[in-house]
């Protein structure tokens, strides 16, 4: 039996090596594009009939409240500067 791992390791290290590589590579740039498009996701829910609601944006944004301010407001303002639309 170890013979026979051993010799199908032989065979094809190449191959699963590279496909390794090549699923790390991928993973790595992957990353930074998922949190860019959580928040465009995040963002175009909200301001599109309303899907979620501020507070909702809120969690989902990670962001922080301040007082005597509507957190409807302040993820639009987040939105805005983040996708640079003013």
């Amino acid at each position: 039996m170890a013979s026979k791992i051993y010799q199908w390791w032989k065979n094809d290290r190449r191959l699963v090596t590279i496909v390794l590589f090549l699923s790390l590579f991928a993973f790595y740039i992957r990353a930074p594009f998922a949190k860019v498009v959580k928040v465009r996701d995040t963002c175009a829910k909200l301001n599109t009939s309303y899907q979620i609601t501020g507070d909702e944006a809120m969690k989902k944004l990670n962001l922080k409240e301040i007082k005597n301010f509507n957190n409807r407001e302040l993820a639009n303002f987040y939105c805005e500067r983040y996708l640079g639309i003013k």
